[in-house]
């Protein structure tokens, strides 16, 4: 297990879920975020890719500000905002610049996972 990934393992862990593809994104974040970990300079790769994409578009600067402070926190910071399990969190998370690929084989691995995972709906 990598640094990365024990890090990601030692975060309180998101259980309640809308729907399997919220269960989804956040399986694939926690992947990407393990990577962030051990990889920080992956963070260059979301802030050049929302600057990209997300600065010039008046419908998402507000998500493009907010990526941009965040991302001049250490990589640990990020990481655990983007994990939480709070509103910001899930904004976070839907909102999120691309920081790195997953190889298809992980994708596909994680979305069968996330598939089979027990969803508890929120009230």
């Amino acid at each position: 297990m990598t640094r990365g990934e024990q890090f990601v393992e030692s975060l309180p862990k998101k259980m309640r879920f809308y729907d399997r593809n919220e269960r989804r994104s956040y399986e694939l974040t926690r992947a990407v975020a393990a990577r962030l970990v051990d990889d920080p300079t992956l963070m260059r790769n979301g802030l050049a890719h929302a600057t990209r994409h997300m600065s010039a578009d008046t419908s998402q600067s507000q998500y493009f500000l907010m990526w941009q402070e965040l991302l001049q926190h250490d990589v640990d910071v990020v990481v655990r905002h983007l994990l939480e399990d709070t509103p910001r969190g899930a904004l976070l998370r839907d909102t999120q610049p691309v920081f790195c690929v997953l190889p298809p084989e992980v994708r596909q691995e994680i979305i069968a996972r996330a598939r089979v995972g027990a969803v508890t709906a929120v009230a």
